[in-house]
């Protein structure tokens, strides 16, 4: 088995990092009825942190960190995967939130707070969708 390259151990550590993140944040926001904004602002800073640190460790211990064409490829494939799924979450995201509005199941007051947790629930569903694409691009042959 080939080793990796730095632009593959920098999206191991970014899933790793989103993953160390997102799951605790999905526990919790699944429990809470009314998410916090300091839940949200608490999982970004602790992503922001945690992308540093590993992606510091990763350029450190790695020597060659040129990209070529198909690395280019591959990264717009992965956005073209995160992008799709945005929109198609976004969609089905408003539109719960909508019914559930209308059934009485959500507090109209508090409709900020759940469209802001539903957005930040899409967006990191999203950069997952994005690095795993590009993983298994990297892992196919020619």
């Amino acid at each position: 088995m080939p080793s990796l390259s730095y632009q593959e151990k920098s999206l191991y550590g970014a899933l790793a990092a989103d993953l160390a993140v997102f799951l605790p944040y999905f526990v919790l926001i699944h429990k809470d009825t009314h998410p916090s904004l300091n839940l949200i602002a608490g999982a970004i800073t602790l992503l922001i942190i945690a992308q540093i640190i590993l992606q510091a460790i990763i350029a450190i211990a790695s020597r060659n960190r040129m990209t070529d064409e198909r690395d280019r490829l591959i990264l717009l494939r992965g956005y073209r995967a995160g992008y799709f799924t945005v929109i198609g979450l976004m969609v089905l995201g408003m539109a719960m939130l909508w019914v559930h509005t209308l059934l009485g199941q959500i507090n109209p007051a508090h409709m900020a707070l759940h469209f802001l947790s539903v957005f930040f629930a899409v967006l990191m569903l999203a950069e997952v969708v994005k690095t795993v694409t590009q993983l298994i691009a990297y892992r196919r042959p020619l």
